[in-house]
């Protein structure tokens, strides 16, 4: 690789100076050595310059990540986030079938082939005896049919048309065909249990809590992903004391002998600078080892998203961000998934409810259908002269005698219901009082951070001034390593009050689905979650 102009400048300067000293008049010996020396240790000074430059060339700088970055890369790249996606997209098909079961069906049967040939019994008129004959037949069906449920009554309708053919070879071949072009009827339950009611109130429900719960569940991803991305910025941060904390013990060491030598501190001091340099070593291999564990962990929940030489930005305060506990209270009842699992469960305890009265009561049905139909030997004369078919049917059933057992299951679902009743308030001021406190402890965290901030700042300008008045030997170890260990406290301290600030943000952004940062609710294209 080439040198740089400036170190062969130098090189040729002490060229000169070498030989300029060479053909002066006779230096003693000592002087000659000391120039070689000096001459060798300039050279050496400029081959390390130089190194240090190509090799910082080579490795390319580190760039910083913030918080919002890798939350989005966490939204993406997750497995968390691939699970909430497959689960909105299981409740989105469910939402789908319930609304195709409102629509027409068509269905249709067919035994196009069936063949049988077996000894029968028969009775013999002419004998007045029982005999078994040989009985060969070759039959043919096919139906169509349309059913249609009515969601209000609970009424079943359908149309069908049907056609039968049968060849029967014994003694004589005999073909005769069945045919029935149309038929319409329905059942009806009366006084029955309707499902189809109640899954009208229901089913909506769901999906739309199915929606609010994929945003909920991204606000638990985020949750996750600030505590991996805090604690990786916490060992980062405790590398770089540690390091810091490093250099300076080996320089108080260093002076520390020195003093030692003059007589100013006793040898158990020194002892104790030696022994805090070691400690020192033994502190970042620690957080060294640390940093790596947060940064493979926030990898592998990233699932290698995040990109490589990058370092985590503290993320700063929002300035002059208050919510207001009144306004987040109607947010969470408007948004929160929690909410409508509450509206969900009561209207599902009255679907219980009623279901158990009407099962355990009498039946009464009702089935009727009119159609044309006609049986002929030839396929033709089986659609002529159509004639009428009817059919009405009256079906009802009540117990007698049962000792209580349906009476028993009524009282059952009573009771069911007025414990879920109570289950439900009490998650209901759960909620309310977990928005309540989530929102003072986020608006008192603000003054906690800031202070911690001043903090840390002040006992790192503390650390600063007692080393160097412990360097001029005004304050004694004690007080250095008092000093030292308050500064890596309060740093941390910081990090940590940032920590909670960033997470009870968050646990306020999804108790309510609100951006409050933005002022926006938080919203989610979920057709493009199914096309993914």
């Amino acid at each position: 690789m080439p040198k740089s102009k400036s170190f062969n400048k130098n090189r040729m300067s002490v060229r000169v100076l070498y030989f300029s000293v060479m053909y002066q008049e006779p230096i003693p010996s000592h002087v000659r050595i000391t120039l070689t020396i000096l001459t060798a240790l300039i050279l050496f000074s400029l081959n390390n310059r130089l190194l240090a430059q190509q090799v910082s060339n080579t490795v390319s700088p580190q760039q910083g990540i913030s918080l919002n970055e890798v939350l989005n890369l966490a939204g993406q790249n997750s497995l968390d986030a691939f699970k909430t996606k497959r689960k909105y997209g299981v409740n989105y098909w469910q939402f789908r079938s319930f609304k195709s079961s409102l629509l027409p069906k068509i269905d249709f049967e067919t035994r196009p082939f069936t063949f049988n040939r077996a000894l029968v019994k028969r009775y013999d008129s002419e004998q007045n005896i029982d005999v078994f004959r040989q009985q060969q037949s070759l039959s043919s069906y096919a139906n169509v049919s349309m059913t249609q449920n009515i969601r209000a009554t609970g009424t079943r309708l359908f149309v069908n048309s049907s056609f039968d053919r049968i060849v029967n070879s014994g003694l004589s071949e005999i073909e005769s065909y069945s045919a029935t072009p149309v038929r319409i009827g329905l059942v009806q339950p009366v006084m029955a249990y309707n499902r189809f009611k109640w899954e009208k109130q229901t089913e909506p429900l769901k999906y739309q809590k199915a929606k609010q719960e994929f945003i909920y569940e991204q606000q638990t991803i985020n949750l996750k992903t600030i505590d991996l991305f805090f604690n990786w910025a916490l060992a980062h941060k405790k590398v770089e004391i540690a390091r810091e904390n490093k250099t300076s013990t080996e320089k108080l060491f260093k002076i520390g002998r020195k003093r030692y030598d003059l007589g100013s501190i006793e040898r158990d001091d020194l002892l104790n600078l030696e022994m805090d340099v070691y400690n020192a070593n033994t502190n970042l291999t620690q957080n060294l080892q640390m940093l790596q564990k947060t940064e493979a962990a926030i990898k592998l929940f990233l699932r290698d998203g995040l990109p490589e030489n990058t370092l985590p930005e503290l993320p700063e305060l929002v300035s002059g961000l208050q919510i207001d506990i009144a306004e987040a209270t109607e947010l969470a009842q408007a948004n929160n998934p929690d909410i409508l699992d509450l509206k969900l469960r009561k209207v599902e305890a009255l679907r219980d409810l009623d279901r158990a009265v009407k099962d355990n009561r009498f039946d009464l049905s009702v089935t009727a259908s009119y159609g044309l139909n006609q049986q002929a030997n030839t396929f033709v004369d089986a659609y002529g002269n159509l004639l009428d078919q009817q059919m009405l049917s009256l079906n009802f059933s009540i117990p007698i005698l049962d000792w209580g057992e349906r009476r028993g299951k009524i009282k059952t679902a009573k009771m069911n219901k007025d414990v879920a009743d109570i289950e439900l308030q009490q998650d209901a001021d759960k909620l309310q009082q977990d928005i309540t406190q989530k929102v003072i402890d986020f608006n008192l965290q603000k003054d906690l951070v800031t202070g911690a901030l001043k903090t840390s700042e002040i006992a790192r300008e503390s650390y600063q001034i007692t080393e160097k008045r412990f360097l001029s030997g005004r304050v004694d170890l004690l007080n250095l390593t008092s000093s030292r260990k308050a500064w890596q406290s309060a740093t941390e301290q910081y990090i940590q009050s940032l920590l909670n600030y960033w997470r009870l943000y968050y646990q306020v952004q999804q108790l309510t689905l609100y951006d409050f940062i933005n002022n926006t609710p938080l919203t989610q294209d979920f057709d493009g979650i199914l096309d993914n």
